[in-house]
């Protein structure tokens, strides 16, 4: 399976350690994992200094190719992962959330 994960970003300082230790539970669980924190930008990969319109828009790019989106504590505190986890809801996209037991990914 190809899982999406979301979650806060913006005003998180802590977002690298938390978007890296669920992407590597998701690969352990033998999940391909796509995670937007990665996402380049044109001048390279630069998170600050670029707007929040490109980085949203890469992302749902990316997330158009996923099986299931994988909800981050905090999910809910973040426009951007309340938007991702709309979109999949919308296209019927099973949604896990880090707060309940993920065995199920």
């Amino acid at each position: 399976m190809k899982v999406y994960i979301s979650g806060p970003i913006s005003g998180s300082p802590t977002y690298p350690q938390s978007f890296e230790k669920a992407a590597e539970y998701l690969r352990d669980l033998g999940n391909e994992v796509v995670d937007p924190t990665t996402i380049d930008t044109p001048c390279g990969r630069q998170i600050h200094g670029t707007t929040w319109n490109y980085y949203m828009r890469e992302g749902i790019k990316l997330l158009m190719d996923c099986d299931r989106i994988y909800m981050l504590e905090g999910w809910e505190d973040s426009e951007g992962a309340r938007l991702e986890q709309m979109i999949a809801l919308q296209l019927r996209m099973p949604c896990l959330y880090e707060v309940e037991d993920i065995e199920r990914v």
